[in-house]
């Protein structure tokens, strides 16, 4: 016990100490120096009293007694002061030195951890010639000395407190520990004779608790259930009306499928009739043999249909949705649409002056723009930029909107519209207030 309490005490009292000595050996100085700060090395003392303490199975009060505190305080206070002066003194004067570190390394006893008083003593005589750097250097050598015979002093009181009052507290220690160890022992020998009496049984439950099957549990012999934990008998229960309501669940969903399936086939029927009238439209409406109710199956309202063929389309045929198409995702659907686009561009002046553009009519019209007339290219820009401006003057919602569409479709068709979209764009982008 005597070895164990005072080798304790040292290994983390010297830690700092053995750590700051390797920096300075490596030539890394300033790290060494600061691993000496008075607060570190006190730090590490505490860790050694504390483990001294536990080991011995005391209060860190009673091993405290036994050390000369007094004295611990006094060199802390001298640490305080010489540590910091000798940080000041390399960071002001080291670097005008060449060579300083040679022959530091020579005070190593290998085997053994670097002294740190006599690395800071070997520096301090290869600056003799410059007293406000040695000076420091040396009266911390000096003070680390002093903590480290201190440290010793310690060391070796609680290995001569081997027959006292920590002795003592150290054996009652260790037979508490017996003591509580052959019970701990008594216990467990008697909690596994309770369990391997029923270990069995709850093996069962818990293999077919475990099965993915949820209704696995079924198969729990009532025996093994009334042998089972609160808990396995909880997860069995609650496993049962698992397995009623997932046979409820999947008659359920078995229904749903049927109708969801129905559904998908009457949809499928709809798509397919709708693919046929549309591709029998597209037909007819080659050869000009379409009516006015042929609207109705393509999906329009009024006489669109007879307005594209005659290509005198409207402002309300453009927007300010849209615009809709005949026939849209059917079979036909594309004669339809390039004959809307066709109709488009030969009618330019019955929509263009007092349109107001839904969002797919760039889309449409972008594959086509040089065909439009230059004219009407003109006029759009002059509408974009003046409804962009009386916009953005009057801040009107509706107006806003239709210079926005106006801006979005010149710029789809490569139109130029000045600085006005863009300042609408800007006004756009602003958060609201």
């Amino acid at each position: 016990m005597e070895v164990k309490l005072g080798g304790t005490f040292l290994t983390c009292a010297m830690g700092p100490l053995h750590h700051a000595g390797t920096c300075i050996q490596a030539s890394r100085v300033p790290e060494g120096l600061r691993e000496l700060a008075p607060e570190g090395l006190l730090g590490g003392f505490q860790r050694g009293v504390d483990q001294a303490a536990k080991l011995a199975g005391v209060r860190r009060e009673d091993v405290e007694r036994l050390l000369p505190m007094g004295e611990v305080r006094e060199a802390v206070e001298r640490l305080a002061e010489t540590q910091p002066e000798a940080l000041i003194a390399w960071d002001v004067y080291a670097g005008r030195i060449g060579g300083l570190l040679q022959g530091v390394a020579e005070v190593t006893d290998h085997g053994h951890a670097p002294d740190a008083s006599l690395c800071l003593e070997r520096l301090a005589n290869k600056v003799r010639r410059d007293p406000p750097f040695s000076e420091p250097l040396q009266a911390l050598a000096e003070d680390i000395a002093y903590w480290q015979k201190m440290i010793g002093r310690c060391r070796k009181l609680l290995d001569e407190s081997g027959g006292g009052a920590l002795a003592r507290a150290y054996r009652r220690r260790q037979i508490r520990k017996l003591a509580t160890i052959v019970a701990s022992a008594l216990v467990i020998v008697a909690a596994l004779s309770v369990i391997v009496r029923v270990r069995t049984a709850r093996a069962r439950v818990d293999a077919l608790l475990e099965r993915a099957e949820v209704c696995a549990a079924r198969d729990i012999a009532p025996d093994d259930v009334e042998r089972a934990t609160s808990e396995q008998q909880r997860r069995v229960t609650a496993r049962l009306e698992e397995c009623a309501a997932a046979q409820a669940r999947e008659a359920a969903e078995r229904e749903e499928r049927l109708r969801a399936e129905e559904k998908a086939r009457e949809e499928e029927r709809r798509r397919a009739e709708r693919d046929e009238r549309c591709a029998a439209l597209a037909v007819r409406f080659k050869a000009g043999a379409f009516s006015d109710d042929d609207g109705a199956l393509a999906g329009v309202r009024g006489d669109l249909i007879r307005r594209i063929a005659q290509r005198r389309l409207t402002a309300a045929d453009v927007g300010p949705t849209g615009p809709a198409l005949p026939c849209e995702g059917a079979r036909g659907g594309d004669e339809l649409r390039a004959a809307f686009v066709d109709a488009l561009v030969a009618s330019a002046w019955t929509w263009v002056p007092s349109a107001d553009p839904g969002p797919r009519l760039g889309e449409l019209l972008s594959a086509r723009r040089a065909e439009l007339p230059e004219r009407a290219r003109t006029m759009l820009s002059g509408r974009a930029v003046y409804e962009s401006k009386r916009a953005i003057v009057s801040g009107d919602p509706a107006a806003l909107g239709r210079a926005s569409r106006l801006c979005a479709l010149t710029a789809a068709l490569e139109i130029p519209s000045g600085s006005a979209c863009a300042a609408l764009a800007r006004l756009a982008a602003k958060p609201s207030p």
